[in-house]
């Protein structure tokens, strides 16, 4: 028997012929995982195809092992292939992330071991009437039910009830969600609410337990996944459901290496295993409420909180007519919550100290030497301040020196990220127990659950965080949320800038007014008369959607068209140039169907001491083009000292 292999092996797409070994018993069959010698090492790889004979010029190998009990059905072999046609991913780079977890050298099977009790938590009337009609429908078959919920509405107990009989009946079920310190919270819960043990899965989790979770997936074992991007490409072979919390969420957008997006190729495995999925949220994507309203998705809606506490009032201050970084009205409201003995939230989606240093006397500005972006002033608080690159990870002292003019002391902060907030507040109220949250401050210096623990425990009193707050958690003595610098997600370079704005504040104000007390929101703004902030003071859903839907339709943005971004790499700004001037002729040539922009310097014009530079293809909606369109852009021969890397869908227009 000749077997065709495919290899975990960044080597495009090409595939490999081997012969089994001679008189083996056990036969490999298709998706089979097997151990072949290739270029005088052992690799692992799956047989996608099988013949008695085939006609070939040399001589061919034996396979090394065929792994019995460990073989890809049909719907991972399906699911690989599309993403390959649909991402313009190579294969082979596909495969490598369905085989993370496998372990060849492993001798002892390892598997999950834990019960569940099965517990029953009360439902509001609003929660039983989404679980009544999401069980109307037909949950052993494919189909897109979005649960559309407001925040604190208890959105989680109702697909759990899905997820809990889909496990009784020895499924297995997969909820993703946006970040990985959402996870353990998430498990926690989920244990204390229905008395169901969760795995967690994502790229930090030790590698041993990956082997365990991931054999005990291959090998049908019904289990229930709370994780991030990387468990998709976890071996299912009984799906009974996917879950997509905070489907909205752009986190699920993989930009390096593998170029996906989690929330669409989670739609793919639900549709090739033939299972529900339900994309969970409070903010739902544009997308997703026009795929409702073209009958592709089913609506669930939940209007009303848990035990019907208001939703927070929301106000928009007017910072034209304020001379501080943190309003007057903002001021006052953290007085009063102090006194009463609760909590303020400030939130700040800007890490560091300052976004950019600023000589005072010649106006030069600290750039990276890797990247055309400015260097973000760190740790000034503390007196042990560094200048660092969100792109590259360029770091250095910083000193109050202007390299341009030689003039020392006369370095100023013009921009106002979490860590100058933060130092603001304590002057303010310095007898306050105040905190800040970042990545930043997560990574480096604490642990975020501890945090987490007295911010609930009501420990805390003056919270300053990034989007790192902003989902998922449940602070019951929050009281206020203030918004700050807010404006910059209106002049982002993305169609999707209004969308991101929105749901960006229905989020984060979604934090406050929880057990038994209404909230309050204080928006800071420029820009008070700016739809957006219309809409979210009314929490106008409807409008905020039916307004954006009918800009994307004038425009022919999606979801009325696809787009396809091309970025062109080098470290010679002439021949990123040159290559992109070449792919832009080319793909104008033959394809008078499509919009091609460019190509022109990316936003961030060099990264890592590349140059890059952009093409934008635009696409109508028609997955027949656009597979065609893709085809032929791989068949360019790249020089090798170009990188080329193909976005489809993206989010991140930089």
């Amino acid at each position: 028997m000749i077997l065709e292999i495919l290899l975990a092996l960044p080597i495009s797409d090409k595939t490999f012929f081997y012969k089994e070994k001679y008189l083996e018993k056990n036969k490999p069959k298709i998706g089979q995982i097997v151990k072949v010698k290739f270029r005088n090492k052992l690799q692992i790889g799956i047989v996608l195809k099988t013949a008695k004979k085939i006609s070939l010029n040399k001589k061919l190998l034996e396979i090394e092992n065929s792994y019995e009990k460990y073989f890809f059905n049909e719907e991972i072999i399906e699911s690989i292939n599309f993403l390959s046609r649909y991402t313009c991913n190579s294969i082979s780079i596909i495969l490598k992330n369905f085989l993370s977890g496998f372990n060849k050298n492993s001798k002892k099977l390892e598997l999950i071991d834990h019960h569940h009790t099965f517990k029953l938590p009360v439902l509001s009337e609003e929660q039983k009437k989404a679980l009544f009609k999401i069980n109307e429908k037909n949950l052993n078959i494919f189909g897109v039910i979005s649960l559309y919920g407001v925040t604190g509405s208890g959105k989680t107990r109702v697909y759990m009830n899905i997820v809990k009989k889909k496990l009784k009946k020895n499924f297995q079920c997969l909820i993703l969600v946006p970040e990985i310190i959402l996870t353990k919270e998430w498990v926690d819960e989920i244990f204390t609410d229905f008395g169901i043990n969760a795995e967690i899965y994502h790229s930090s989790v030790k590698a041993k337990q990956k082997e365990k979770i991931w054999n005990h997936v291959i090998l049908n074992k019904p289990i229930l996944i709370i994780g991030t991007r990387s468990s998709l490409f976890l071996p299912f072979k009984n799906l009974g459901i996917i879950v997509v919390d905070e489907e909205h969420d752009q986190s699920y957008k993989q930009e390096d290496k593998l170029i996906i997006n989690a929330r669409d190729f989670a739609i793919i495995r639900a549709k090739n295993s033939n299972c529900p999925i339900i994309l969970s949220s409070a903010t739902p994507s544009i997308e997703n409420v026009y795929n409702c309203k073209k009958k592709k998705f089913t609506e669930i809606q939940i209007s009303k909180r848990v035990n019907e506490v208001p939703l927070p009032d929301i106000q928009i201050i007017d910072m034209k007519k304020e001379k501080k970084i943190i309003s007057n009205k903002l001021i006052v409201q953290i007085q009063k919550n102090l006194n009463s003995k609760l909590q303020t939230m400030i939130f700040v989606n800007k890490r560091g100290y300052t976004s950019y240093i600023l000589c005072k006397k010649c106006g030069f500005i600290k750039q990276c030497p890797n990247c055309n972006v400015s260097l973000v002033l760190h740790n000034f608080i503390d007196k042990e301040s560094f200048l660092l690159c969100h792109h590259c990870s360029y770091r250095e002292k910083f000193t109050n020196y202007c390299n341009s003019c030689k003039s020392e002391n006369s370095i100023t902060f013009p921009g106002e990220g979490i860590e100058k907030i933060y130092e603001e507040v304590q002057k303010k109220f310095s007898k306050s127990k105040c905190i800040f949250i970042s990545s930043d401050s997560v990574k480096n210096k604490t642990n975020l659950n501890s945090i987490l623990k007295k911010i609930i425990n009501n420990e805390v009193d003056i919270i300053i965080g990034t989007q790192i707050l902003s989902k998922g958690h449940n602070f019951p003595y929050l009281k206020t949320v203030g918004i700050l610098n807010i404006d910059h997600f209106l002049n982002d370079f993305d169609f999707r800038s209004f969308e991101k704005c929105f749901q960006q504040i229905i989020q984060v104000s979604g934090r406050a007014g929880r057990k038994d007390q209404v909230g309050n929101v204080l928006i800071q703004t420029f820009q008070p008369e700016h739809l957006v902030f219309e809409n979210c003071k009314n929490y106008s859903f409807k409008q905020f959607y039916d307004e954006e839907i009918k800009r994307r339709k004038k425009f022919e943005h999606p979801p009325f068209s696809n787009f396809i971004s091309l970025i062109i790499t080098s470290i010679s700004d002439v021949k990123s140039r040159q290559f992109s001037s070449f792919l832009s002729r080319n793909l104008k040539k033959n394809f008078n169907q499509t919009y091609i922009f460019g190509p022109a310097p990316a936003v961030i014009s060099m990264k890592n001491k590349r140059y890059r530079y952009r093409l934008l293809i635009k696409l109508k909606k028609n997955y027949a083009l656009q597979y065609t369109v893709k085809e032929f852009i791989k068949k360019f021969k790249v020089p090798p000292e170009i990188k080329l890397y193909i976005d489809v869908d993206p989010i991140n227009f930089l």
